[in-house]
């Protein structure tokens, strides 16, 4: 019974001494060759487009937008003059104007628009355009005869500076007449001198518009009043007055506070002052700004209260227009003004863009990008824009808050890919409006992984391992117990000796007690 026992204890021994010896049985590779092991049935589902990867973690990928490349930013987003949805959103922010355009030059973003595209009277910021084809076609030291009658061609209540039939004046002093006095009888002089008729001049005025690609507006005569039909909208507008921005005669002119016409052929020295309180206060102090660098305004009975500017601050060039604001007055004061509408609602459109509002650059030329995932690549992929991009964003914007979604082309991130390679497009996006779009180019070569110099070890080695691992263990285990079973005869053998030599020494003594 006590051999069992002893037989029984031996056997558990041994097994928990195998349990610990099973590690070290395990097969040794640390002297075999590095390998990679790779799954050929690995879906091809598996990439880049499943997961957000590296970089910020605002990072889409894969544009739900089904535009074409370009037009996500345009349709739906602030980018080029032609944006669908401005950066500031398009709901009502002033109190009477029937539509609003707010546009960023530098960064060709659109911050703020309300009824944009709403065909409205052009009223005398026709003019600009008046100016702009008299600039383009003459010489500002041209002088200029005024034609018999010119006063029968301009109504008699209309805003002029009593030119004379035959009076000679140049280019550029009639500019100033037109632009800072909005002057009908000089918008004629200029007309005449240009065209033959102001007819013909209307035609090239409407003619350059549409190479402006305003495609909503069309002039009825020179001047704007409301004796024709000319309506425009203020998307068309703020196209207008950017194009006339881009020549620093009418930024120039137009942007001069007080000017003194020198005598001429029939009459004396004519001073004047500018009609936009905005940028000189000699009439009205109150709209000053010296951000205003250039623009018109204008009021009609028909059009109601409009203006269209430049302004120029913390490296923003905006181009503001509104069109159709409420003029009041107070009857109890002889008709006293008190509220100009285009003046006090510009102002408070440009406080508001300053103040909420700055120019970051959210893409850079050779910027790396993104880290994109590739089919049968040994690697992943760089991706960098070959272009950068500046927008306006509100001025507690971070890069953190700009959303980057990618969408794969021709291959995609699929290998083989090569440095330089198109691989994919990116929209950037701020809330609900695309403020950019790029072409993405791989910064590295990615080779394929069966080209690749890499040893591929196949699944089988890990089962021929594994078997030679089951099979280390049952061996450790056989020696083990042999060992054992070798132990537990051996002591058999000493306990039987020990036995019978207390056998031998009690006879012995049993023989000297007799």
């Amino acid at each position: 019974m006590k051999n069992s026992r002893t037989i029984s204890l031996l056997l558990c021994l041994a097994l928990i001494l195998g349990c610990f010896a099973r590690p070290a049985c395990a097969v040794d590779l640390s002297n075999l060759e590095t390998v990679a092991v790779t799954e050929e049935t690995a879906p091809a589902e598996s990439t880049a487009a499943e997961k957000p990867q590296s970089g910020t973690n605002t990072t889409l990928i894969n544009s739900a937008a089904k535009l074409p490349f370009g037009q996500a930013s345009i349709k739906q987003g602030c980018r080029t003059i032609e944006g669908m949805m401005p950066l500031a959103g398009s709901e009502r922010r002033l109190a009477t104007a029937q539509s609003v355009f707010a546009y960023e030059m530098n960064s060709d973003t659109v911050i703020y628009s309300y009824n944009p595209d709403t065909k409205l009277s052009t009223g005398t910021l026709s003019k600009i355009v008046t100016a702009l084809v008299a600039i383009e076609n003459t010489k500002l030291n041209d002088v200029v005869t005024c034609s018999p009658g010119i006063q029968s061609k301009v109504p008699g209540s209309s805003i002029k500076v009593n030119l004379k039939s035959e009076e000679q004046m140049t280019v550029e002093d009639l500019l100033h007449c037109l632009l800072l006095h909005s002057a009908n009888d000089a918008a004629v002089a200029l007309a005449e001198h240009v065209a033959g008729t102001t007819k013909a001049y209307v035609e090239l005025m409407n003619q350059r518009v549409k190479k402006m690609g305003c495609t909503n507006t069309e002039f009825g005569n020179i001047s704007g009043l409301d004796t024709a039909v000319s309506f425009t909208t203020a998307r068309d507008m703020a196209k207008i007055m950017t194009e006339a921005c881009n020549n620093e005669t009418f930024i120039r002119i137009s942007g001069t506070a007080q000017y003194t016409v020198p005598a001429t052929n029939m009459e004396e020295e004519r001073k004047l002052t500018t009609t936009n309180y905005m940028i000189d206060n000699h009439i009205i102090p109150q709209f000053l700004d010296d951000r205003v660098k250039a623009g018109l305004a204008s009021h009609t009975e028909g059009s109601g209260s409009s203006i269209a500017v430049m302004s120029e601050y913390n490296k923003m060039k905006i181009v503001v227009v509104v069109m159709g604001a409420l003029r009041t007055y107070n009857a109890e004061q002889t008709w006293k003004v008190e509220s100009y509408g285009n003046f006090n609602e510009a102002q408070e459109l440009l406080d508001y863009i300053y103040t909420g509002f700055k120019v970051n650059r959210v893409l850079y030329s050779g910027q790396a990008l993104n880290q994109f995932s590739v089919i049968g690549g040994e690697s992943d992929v760089v991706g960098q824009p070959y272009v950068s991009f500046d927008s306006v964003l509100p001025a507690n914007c971070s890069m953190d808050n700009l959303y980057m979604e990618y969408t794969a082309v021709k291959g995609g991130y699929t290998a083989p890919i090569k440095k330089g390679d198109m691989i994919a497009t990116v929209a950037v996006k701020y809330r609900n409006s695309y403020v950019a779009e790029a072409e993405i180019y791989a910064m590295n070569d990615v080779v394929n992984v069966e080209d690749s110099k890499v040893t591929i070890r196949s699944t089988a080695v890990k089962s021929e391992s594994s078997m030679e691992g089951v099979k280390g263990f049952f061996g450790t285990m056989v020696v083990l117990l042999a060992a054992v079973f070798g132990l537990y005869v051996l002591y058999g053998f000493y306990r039987r000796a020990r036995l019978r030599a207390q056998r031998r020494r009690r006879r012995a003594s049993r023989r000297r007690s007799y």
